[in-house]
């Protein structure tokens, strides 16, 4: 059965190309046979990305500190933080990153935002899913939810990158995608427009579990585009935690380090 299964979705896949032929979802480029697979093993696996993209974007923090996600230096024991977050108080237990908020990954950051940013999101986080994917068999994860946005930003943007990493990861992972547990009942300032010290109190008591839902014992993934200060990550975590969620792991595309970084 699971020969025919492939089967078919290869025999699937080839028609749809035909009459939709594939692009890059970063640069346009048609994608061949070849370029679809040759970023993975997995039969299932079909890269969204040609080679020089993929190449450009893929996991580019080489030792990721293991509290934060920042890019550290060799030899360093990052157990209890590095630099950049020793000195905070989070809640949540590691951060997983694709690459710095720089260069073509900032670049992606920001066309995401866009409400046909959907295609391109998907695809970073399949980079992702093939970065992390042996360590994450190993968390033992239950539930993938997304950071929420305030019903003001569910109304004026059509394409939220948090909830379609959420959905490619659940799907990928085979675990459930929950999107009405963890809600965000007011709307906020973008963090965007905040010092370090304001983005710290915008989000204070900015999330909540909706209908009492209960997490005990659970591990989590919370999927979010970009982690700078670690603020928006922190509190969310500190509610999931309240409704008795065991571990918390935080998935984004980039992890925002230095002035350029702005969440």
């Amino acid at each position: 059965m699971a020969t025919l299964w492939n089967s078919w979705q290869r025999l699937t896949r080839d028609a749809v190309n035909f009459v939709y032929p594939r692009s890059c979802v970063r640069c346009d480029t048609p994608l061949s046979e070849s370029d679809a697979g040759f970023a993975s093993n997995d039969e299932a696996f079909v890269s969204r990305f040609c080679r020089d993209c993929h190449r450009m974007l893929c996991c580019s923090i080489a030792l990721p500190c293991l509290r934060c996600g920042a890019p550290v230096g060799p030899h360093l024991n990052t157990e209890n933080g590095c630099r950049h977050c020793r000195r905070d108080q989070f809640q949540f237990d590691r951060v997983f990153a694709l690459g710095i908020y720089e260069d073509a990954l900032r670049a992606c950051c920001l066309r995401v935002k866009q409400g046909s940013g959907g295609p391109l999101t998907a695809g970073l986080t399949d980079l992702l899913w093939t970065a992390y994917r042996e360590e994450w068999s190993g968390l033992g994860i239950d539930l993938v939810v997304p950071i929420p946005h305030s019903w003001f930003q569910r109304a004026a943007r059509r394409h939220l990158p948090p909830v379609t990493m959420s959905h490619v990861l659940a799907r990928r992972l085979k675990v459930p995608q929950e999107l009405h547990i963890l809600s965000k009942p007011r709307h906020t300032p973008a963090q965007t427009s905040l010092t370090p010290a304001g983005r710290r109190t915008n989000l204070r008591n900015a999330f909540r579990i909706d209908g009492g839902a209960r997490l005990d014992g659970l591990t989590i993934l919370l999927t979010d585009d970009i982690l700078t200060t670690g603020t928006t990550a922190d509190r969310a975590t500190r509610v999931l935690k309240d409704a008795g969620a065991k571990r918390i792991h935080v998935v984004v595309i980039a992890r925002g380090v230095g002035q350029s970084s702005r969440r």
